[in-house]
């Protein structure tokens, strides 16, 4: 039938491991975008979150601030 010659032989695996190695170089370059990302991602969800805790930090203090006053005035 079909015969595949020496020749044909190292083509087919040169060509096979030109792919292979193209392939995983895609992959690599894919997975450090992806951690890219991911670590900008978590960096603003992290100053997202450390703003939310300083703004409740200032909204409680305001609250006490604003309580003391009133026992002031109902003390007075």
């Amino acid at each position: 039938m079909f015969e595949l010659s020496t020749l044909d032989l190292l083509l087919f695996a040169a060509t096979a491991y030109l792919a292979v190695i193209t392939l995983v170089r895609l992959m690599r370059r894919r997975r450090e975008s992806i951690i890219n990302d991911l670590a900008k991602e978590l960096a603003l969800e992290q100053k997202r979150l450390k703003k939310k805790r300083k703004n409740e930090k200032r909204h409680k203090m305001r609250e006490q601030m604003e309580q003391q006053q009133r026992q002031r005035r109902g003390a007075a």
